[in-house]
This record gives C-alpha cells, sequence and structure tokens, in this order.
C-alpha cells in the first residue's frame, strides 16, 4: 500500500509544483507537439479544408482558424468565402468581415459593416484597376484602394474567387499546423494531476489513491497511539 501510494504521490507532488508556476513556465501557451498525446486526445482537423489560390499564396481555413500558406493568421467563427490580391495587399473576405494582410501574411486590419463592408457577401474578385468587388446579398459593390467608400455598381464579372483544392504538401503543414495548436500542455498537466488523461475511470483511480492516503495516514495515527499507550 505504500509503494503504490509513493507512486500517486510523487505524480501529485511534481504536477502540482509545475502547476504552480504555470505563468513563469508558460503553460497556457506552449503546445504539446507529440502526435502520440495528439492522437490520445483525438485532435484532428476537419477533413476538407477551404482554400483559395491568389497571387502566389494560398488562404485555407480549417475548422474556425485561418491560415496564410501554412502560418496561422487569425481565428474566425465566419465562412472563408474568397481571397484576392491588390498591389501589396491581400483581402480575404470572411462572411460579414473582410480581412487586409501584407504579401508575407501579417494580418493588418480588419473591416465589418461599421467600415461599410456590404452585408451578405457571396464572392470577391478585383478588377482591372486593382479595386476590390464584392458580391453581396443585394448587388455588386466596389471600393476605392483605400477602403473607405463604397457604391454599387453594375458588373458582368464571373471571374470571382473560387475555391481551389491546395496541394498535398500543404495540406499536411496545415494539418500539423492545425494539430499543433489545439493541446496546451498546461491542460495534460492539469489532466495528469486530476487523473482525466485515463478517460472518465482516471477519476476513480486517483479517488482510490486519495482513499488510500487517507488509510496510510489513519493506520499511522493508529499504530502510533497504539505506541503511546
Amino acid at each position: 500500500m505504500g509503494l503504490t501510494a509513493a507512486a500517486f504521490v510523487v505524480i501529485l507532488a511534481v504536477t502540482g509544483l509545475i502547476l504552480n508556476h504555470t505563468e513563469t513556465l508558460k503553460l497556457d501557451s506552449r503546445m504539446i507537439k507529440s502526435d502520440v498525446l495528439l492522437d490520445w486526445y483525438r485532435i484532428a482537423p476537419p477533413e476538407n479544408p477551404v482554400s483559395f489560390s491568389t497571387g502566389n499564396s494560398w488562404i485555407s481555413q480549417l475548422g474556425q482558424r485561418l491560415y496564410f500558406n501554412g502560418q496561422e493568421i487569425a481565428d474566425t467563427t465566419g465562412k472563408l468565402i474568397g481571397a484576392a490580391t491588390l498591389n501589396d495587399i491581400i483581402v480575404i473576405a470572411v462572411n460579414d468581415q473582410i480581412l487586409l494582410t501584407t504579401l508575407t501574411g501579417q494580418l493588418i486590419e480588419r473591416l465589418g459593416s461599421a467600415d461599410g463592408v456590404p452585408a451578405g457577401m457571396r464572392a470577391i474578385t478585383s478588377d482591372d484597376n486593382d479595386r476590390l468587388l464584392i458580391l453581396a446579398a443585394h448587388g455588386t459593390y466596389i471600393t476605392d484602394s483605400d477602403f473607405i467608400e463604397w457604391q454599387e455598381r453594375a458588373t458582368t464579372s464571373t471571374n470571382w474567387s473560387k475555391p481551389s483544392e491546395i496541394p498535398a504538401e500543404l495540406y499536411r503543414q496545415l494539418v500539423t499546423a492545425y494539430r499543433g495548436s489545439g493541446l496546451p500542455m498546461e491542460r495534460v498537466i492539469l489532466d495528469i494531476h486530476s487523473g482525466r488523461i485515463l478517460g472518465p475511470w482516471g477519476v476513480y483511480v486517483m479517488d482510490a489513491a486519495a482513499i488510500l492516503f487517507i488509510l496510510l495516514a489513519a493506520a499511522g495515527i493508529w499504530l502510533w497511539a497504539k505506541r503511546n499507550h
């Protein structure tokens, strides 16, 4: 009983010490890269990513995460609608929001309905003058180079941004990036500490260990009291 309890005491003591220094060790921002642990937690990306090719870059969405090539650039609850390159800016449309990035994928700004972005975006593209065209619920709109003025405009353009199938190597990079940012080390340490890393039965294992500690403490007190009498 003592040897069994000692193993649990060591686990609880070590994980407890680590958790006491979560902020110092930055456990909440350090992500697990181990495929074994990621598979154990069943962290896997959606089977079918949505991707758009623009210029020499790929804009993709896996779950609620947006990626520029293989690099995550933003979280979003909306659906990726399209992407277009305007001079030195990449425009990414997500539902009723527009994200502007550099050609290297650095996020510059988010634009929403308060900035004049038309409601109900369905597709985007650029015209011959590198101006953004948006197909929205109530018509087609065009904006100036500063994305300040939005005007409704009749157009027969059919060259709207459309989803494309990404290269296999890029898909593997996206899967690695998605899985690698889904499991913080803090969660794993907490689950080891509580026993939840073993699933629903792990909690009962820790409960049994706690009962074992109580029995050992009671036995120790009983022996101490017996010797004193």
